[in-house]
This record gives C-alpha cells, structure tokens and sequence, in this order.
C-alpha cells in the first residue's frame, strides 16, 4: 500500500517491479522496459580551479553532451535488474592546463556502466544490489553496493539500510600540468532510511549516511594563487567524513489531482562545511495522462577554513592546507526546475512514456548552468 501511495503521491506511474509481483511466479528472464534520455548542459562562469586563467578566476565555461538508456530487465518473479548505461561528451575550459600542448582535455568522453538488482526475497523483504563502472581520460573507478529493505504494519511503513565501497584511479598532476603519477581515492557509505504512511494521501520519508574518503581528494589540476602574483598547488588533507541528515513530507491532493513535497536536507563534513538545503516542488496533472512538474531548491554552505583567494608566503609547500577550489568556498545557490510527463498506459501514447525538463542552477561565486533533456521509453 506504501508503494502504490508514494507513486501516487509522486503524480507518476508506479513501477511494476516491487508490490506487482507474485511471490513464486517464475516468468523467466525478459526486458521489461527501455528509457532513453539526452540531457544537454551548458555552464558558465568563473574561478580559480580553472587553468583557463593565470592569476585571476579562470572559465569554467562547459559544454556537455549525455546520451543515456535505462534499460529493465526481469530475471524471474522476484529479480529484478536495472541497467543505466550514459556517456558523457565534455567540452570544458577549466582542466585544459593538463595538457596545455595538445589540449586532448579541452574535449574528453565519459562513461559509466551501472547495473542495480532488487531480490525480493518475501513478501516483506528485499534485498538490493549495485555495480558502477566509471571511465574518462585522466580517471576510472568503480563501486560495490547492497542493502537491505523490509516493509512493516503491512507496508504502511519501511526501514532499509544499504552501504558501498568505491575506488577512483586517476592520473595526478600539478598546476603546471606536469604528470605527477598515478594515485587513487576510496570512498565507503553507509545509510539508513524509513517511511511511514501518516494517513491515505501524506507520506513521509527521512534517512541519514555518512560517507568516508581517503587518499588524493584533490582534483589534480586546482591552483591557488599567492600574494606575489604566483601559483602554487592545492592541498587538501588526506581524509575526510560527510554526513547527511534528510527529511521529506508528500502530500497528495485528491481535489485537484496535485501533489506538494517539502524537503529539508542538513549536511557536515570534516573540512569544516555545514549546509542547509531546502526544496518544494509541486506535481500536477493537466489530464489523465499528463502532468507538470515544478520545484525549486535553496543551498546555503560554509566553506572550509583553509579556502583562499591570495596565499600569503612563506608556507609549507607540502602540508599547509590550501584550496581556491570555489565548491569549497561559501556561497548560496538556487535551482528552479519545470518538466512535463506523460502518464504510460493513459491518454493517446498508451505504452509510450515522453517528458521534457528544463533545468537551471545559479550560485553566488559565479557559477551558472542551464540543463535540458527530453526521453521516451516503452515496455518490451
């Protein structure tokens, strides 16, 4: 019952992948559903983590391209695999300093690989599964993952936890471009997560994760300028912890077909950045098979102690920490989104689903980025 609400709720179809299934029934293996979704993305801006400057904020001007299929596919009544496979086509001013002879960064391809598997091993539990491959010119990485979710008070409510371990490998320069070896990053999450169905037509949602990371967190290419009009290298410590606390209230209208989310989301980690963020967004049918979309979220950060403009000499070259990375900085930021859905099974498309998003994000460090997709799918 949890399920089909939230999919209501949610003012979109309800996957077929969880509360449909027969226990038992064995209708072998099959592609359930194909996805395929273009996002194109335009960003603008400045800062000093570009090498398309010397000692003033570079352009962080980038252009991307990202072709992407979801692809379903049904082992037996109780297995289920999702398969994300998108590739991204980057256009971007800031990491060309990599390779400032031949400028191969300017342009870069990306891919990711990331196959997810439900096992729904009772009527109230099921056990979930993730592998993500990731590669790109300077760096490639995977994930592991699974979990655990059980419904409870006939699935008016749920808990769940699940948990990943993540390796990156990737090429390490300085902000000269000279290539300083090969290095590596790992990354282990942790997280918990309940619903509760407070009445038919409100839910409401929370988790809580944290996140460990070791080794090179920088990015390879960041610069920091000093008070003599030099640059020199970022450093930022070895290791670092990030926990995320969310909340979330649906609340379905029956009146007017619409729905109301409100989300509050509060952040920490160990570089010393706390931030808050907040989200609304409304869902309402226009017709049976139709609906809109609308939201809009509000980010505010601290940035870490050690984030600057200008070094003062003399410093450590090797332990004093420094970034002039502009995520890492304070700033507020704001996203407004729109899209328009059609329902499958409904209205003129029947087995065909369609949507459009535009999307655009803009913070005060001078940062801006307008996103736009479009997909269709249909069960096979």
């Amino acid at each position: 019952m949890l399920a089909a609400l939230a999919g209501q709720a949610a003012a979109e179809p309800v996957a077929s992948d969880d509360d449909s299934v027969i226990i038992g029934a064995d209708p072998g293996w099959r592609i359930e559903d194909v996805q395929v979704r273009a996002s194109f993305f335009d960003q603008h801006g400045r800062g000093f983590q570009s090498q398309a400057g010397d000692d003033t904020p570079g352009s962080e001007y980038m252009y991307m391209f990202q072709p992407s299929a979801l692809i379903t596919v049904r082992q037996s009544a109780n297995i289920v695999h999702q398969l994300m496979v998108p590739v991204d086509a980057i256009t971007a001013a800031s990491p060309d300093a990599v390779d400032a002879i031949s400028t191969a960064s300017r342009r870069n391809i990306a891919f990711d690989f990331d196959l997810r598997s439900k096992y729904k091993v009772t009527e109230h539990d099921t056990l979930t599964s993730r592998f993500m491959a990731h590669g790109e010119e300077p760096m490639g990485g995977g994930v592991l993952g699974a979990g655990w979710q059980r419904g409870l008070a006939d699935d008016n409510a749920t808990v769940g936890v699940n948990g990943s371990i993540g390796i990156d490998g990737f090429d390490d320069h300085d902000h000269f471009g000279d290539f300083l070896g090969k290095t590596a990053r790992e990354t282990l999450n942790a997280n918990v997560s309940a619903s509760q169905l407070l009445s038919p037509t409100t839910v409401i949602d929370g988790s809580y994760g944290v996140t460990y990371q070791h080794g090179t967190l920088r990015t390879g290419w960041n610069a920091v300028p000093t008070t003599d009009g030099l640059l020199t290298d970022e450093v930022l410590p070895r290791g670092r912890v990030r926990q995320a606390l969310s909340a979330r209230l649906a609340q379905f209208i029956p009146l007017t077909h619409s729905t109301v989310k409100a989300q509050y989301r509060a952040y920490h980690d160990g570089f010393g950045i706390t931030a808050h963020t907040i989200e609304a967004m409304v869902y309402q049918y226009l017709a049976p098979w139709l609906y809109v979309r609308g939201s809009y979220r509000f980010h505010h950060q601290t940035g870490v102690d050690f984030f600057t403009t200008a070094i003062a000499k003399p410093f450590d070259d090797m332990t004093t920490l420094r970034t002039a990375d502009s995520d890492l900085a304070p700033f507020d930021a704001n996203e407004w989104s729109v899209s328009a859905s059609t329902v499958r099974g409904r209205g003129p498309f029947k087995l065909w689903s369609f949507s459009a998003e535009l999307m655009r994000y803009t913070r005060t460090n001078d940062l801006r980025i307008t996103v736009g997709s479009l997909s269709f799918g249909r069960p096979l």
